[in-house]
């Protein structure tokens, strides 16, 4: 009988793991990094904020990554700085984009705290400026 713990990478290592997926567009990879039991957050007033809080990675697919590539032409989210806290990594950057239905872009400011257990992504809550992304969504 082995007496050895598992390791699991740091939050750190799984959440870069994470965005690296993202900017590939590697869906399957962002999927694997994500816990069964889940609780994804958009902020509220957020387009996304709809279906708080998404339970599941098959309901961050539909309701998040499907949405983002259906209504968002060029949409990127990619941190400019990212601070370790153990289970808890938060990153802070720019949501860019063009919402398909205006034309119109956006640039704004975020802050993504992700919340890590053995190695899977079990907590994610987002804060955006969503007037700049409401702004980007009107159409006048």
């Amino acid at each position: 009988m082995s007496t050895e713990t598992p390791t699991f990478p740091a939050g750190i290592q799984v959440v870069n793991q994470l965005y690296a997926a993202f900017v590939r567009e590697d869906p399957a990879a962002i999927m694997a990094l994500l816990n069964d039991d889940l609780d994804w957050r958009e902020s509220e007033n957020f387009m996304l904020s709809d279906r708080n809080p998404y339970r599941t990675p098959a309901a961050v697919a539909d309701g998040v990554f499907r949405r983002l590539a259906t209504d968002v032409q060029g949409y990127e989210a990619l941190p400019s700085e990212i601070f370790d806290a153990g289970s808890v990594v938060i990153a802070l950057g720019r949501s860019k984009g063009t919402i398909v239905a205006t034309g119109k872009t956006f640039d704004a400011q975020y802050a993504h705290v992700w919340r890590v257990t053995k190695g899977k992504i079990t907590g994610f809550q987002q804060i955006i400026d969503t007037l700049e992304v409401w702004r980007a969504q009107r159409d006048e």
